[in-house]
C-alpha cells in the first residue's frame, strides 16, 4: 500500500523505502512469481504510483495488480432502480 504520505505498508506493517523489497522478499519467500496487489491512496500522485512499481519491477516482481478501493454510495446518491418523482 501507497499510503498519502508516500509511506509504504506490506499488509498491515509500514516499511522503509530503502527495505521494501527485502521485506517483500520475506512476505514472498522469494517467489518472484507472486501477483502483488498495489493499492495507493487516492491522493497519491501517478509519479509516485510508478515510482513504487519501478521499486517492485528492479526487485523483480512482475506481476502487479493495481487493486481499487471501493466507496460505498452516500447518503445523498438516489437508491439504484427507484423511480425518480
Amino acid at each position: 500500500t501507497l499510503k498519502s504520505d508516500l509511506t509504504l505498508a506490506i499488509g498491515n506493517d509500514s516499511v522503509p523505502r530503502a527495505m521494501f523489497a527485502t521485506s517483500l522478499d520475506g512476505r514472498t519467500k522469494g517467489d518472484k512469481q507472486t501477483r502483488i496487489f498495489l493499492r495507493a491512496d487516492k491522493t497519491v500522485g501517478y509519479g509516485e504510483l510508478m515510482e513504487v512499481m519501478n521499486l517492485l519491477r528492479a526487485a523483480g516482481y512482475l506481476k502487479i495488480a493495481l487493486v481499487g478501493l471501493e466507496t460505498l454510495p452516500s447518503a445523498d446518491a438516489p437508491a439504484s432502480g427507484g423511480a425518480v418523482p
